[in-house]
């Protein structure tokens, strides 16, 4: 093997090794925006349809962070549409009053 080729396969392989260090440093520091301060979420789904319409449409509840939102399927544009949202904390904490 002449010396020119040896270098170049020497550097090479260094940058490799640098290159991987860096990846493996950001991976295991860096944390999403996203999971500043949250845990992980739950999530339950069901499926269904609503009176009116041959559309479905999905039902998805954030357990952890007691909410709801109803998505219509439109066949046509073939894309989820919201078309509802709930607080369910806010629903349960206003179940006990009476209302006039």
């Amino acid at each position: 093997m002449t010396r020119p080729r040896h270098r170049r396969i020497v550097a090479l392989a260094a940058l490799n090794l640098a290159l991987i260090t860096l990846v493996l440093a950001i991976v295991f520091t860096a944390k999403a925006g996203g999971q500043a301060g949250v845990g992980r979420a739950t999530y339950s789904m069901a499926g269904g349809n609503v009176d009116g319409t041959d559309m479905g449409v999905l039902h998805i509840v954030d357990e952890t962070h007691q909410e709801m939102v109803t998505l219509l399927w439109n066949d046509k544009a073939r894309a989820l549409t919201p078309i509802g949202y709930r607080n369910l904390a806010a629903d349960s904490a206003g179940a006990g009053k009476l209302r006039p």
